[in-house]
């Protein structure tokens, strides 16, 4: 299989997957051929592209490090929490959180027998679903780094659930100022900001947690530098799951089509955030996601330094940017593999960018 963004779907192509709207509602099952009008409602849905299955990507498989059914049931329930939240239903708050605690502790065991795989972000997602899809991404990711940073299964554990709460401050944010198109204005950015303290005081006066997971909302928008906020923080000073979720959740947004911007690709998001090595970030944190997110995921259409075409197949964890592609030749497979971290040969070709094909 292999993604395709969606204006380069194509009426005849065939899906990968089920496609699945909230609530488990299956909108479209995997093997249904595309048409025009399907590709239409599939836009018009907000969805930035769909997996397909064709000759181009056969015998390629995109690995979920958590599966599908445990995502899907995961965001669900976070949206009803958070439902609860933004209805000021504190003890409704309190018992869904009993079930997310047991679908946190699932999620955590999957990531840690997947964890010599490395992540494809890549994620189906559609405009009006953004925070639950953002935040359970966020605390995925963030489980992903902990488990490269030799965390063990309790802090894990701490580490997901702070990072699945880490925007709960959003729920008292105007949703027309969340939701502008464009620029903010000084105060309107003030008023975002205030989110991070908003979601700390929730946590703490209405959840029984760790103080570490409920430091993680207020402090992710802290900075390695000190120039965050709200407590303008440094360093080692910054808890450890704010520093990994700080990280991550910048990552996250960047990929993801929001109301003033398009989704960066993920190697021009990575490229972003080693940009903030030392700066931003905390480097320890900014190595450990290099390590374990594809900026060419399995299924990537790109061109190479010599002028041809390729489709990923294979990710180094040790060699993120140097993966192994397969030459395409009239926008047909060729037998032809290139091992761009192994091969002497092609130690001077270098990925220029990725394309669409088909």
């Amino acid at each position: 299989m292999r993604y395709v963004p969606i204006n380069h779907l194509r009426s005849g192509q065939k899906l990968a997957s089920d496609l699945v709207l909230s609530r488990n509602r299956v909108l479209l099952r995997k093997g249904r051929v595309l048409t025009d009008s399907l590709i239409r409602k599939v836009a018009l849905l907000g969805y930035q592209g769909l997996y397909i299955d064709d000759a181009l990507s056969e015998g390629l498989y995109v690995n979920d490090i958590v599966s599908a059914e445990l995502k899907m049931t995961m965001k669900n329930e976070l949206q009803a929490l958070l439902d609860t939240t933004r209805l000021n239903h504190p003890s409704a708050f309190r018992l869904r959180i009993k079930t997310i605690n047991k679908l946190l502790q699932c999620t955590v065991d999957e990531i840690a027998h997947s964890s010599q795989v490395m992540v494809n972000m890549i994620d189906l997602r559609t405009y009006d679903d953004y925070t639950y899809s953002h935040s359970l991404n966020v605390s995925i990711l963030s489980v992903v780094v902990g488990i490269t940073l030799g965390l063990n299964k309790k802090m894990l554990h701490q580490l997901a659930l702070g990072a699945l709460l880490h925007d709960t401050g959003k729920m008292f944010v105007d949703k027309d100022i969340l939701n502008k198109p464009s620029r903010l204005t000084p105060e309107e950015f003030e008023e975002i900001k205030k989110h991070s303290e908003r979601g700390y005081i929730y946590l703490s006066d209405y959840l029984d947690i760790p103080d570490s997971a409920r430091n993680t909302a207020l402090q992710h928008h802290e900075q390695f530098n000190g120039k965050g906020y709200p407590q303008g923080l440094s360093g080692e000073s910054i808890d450890l799951f704010g520093r990994i979720v700080g990280v991550v959740d910048v990552f996250d947004a960047l990929t993801a089509d929001r109301p003033y911007r398009k989704a960066m690709l993920p190697s021009d998001a990575i490229e972003y955030i080693m940009g903030g090595y030392n700066t931003m970030f905390d480097p320890s944190i900014v190595n450990a996601l290099t390590r374990k997110v594809a900026p060419y995921p399995v299924g990537t259409c790109i061109k190479l330094s010599t002028g041809e075409t390729a489709i990923v197949t294979k990710n180094y964890e040790f060699a993120s940017l140097r993966p192994v592609v397969k030459l395409v030749v009239d926008d047909k497979p060729s037998d032809t593999y290139i091992d761009l971290a192994h091969d002497r040969s092609a130690l001077n070709i270098t990925i220029k960018e990725i394309v669409n094909i088909g």
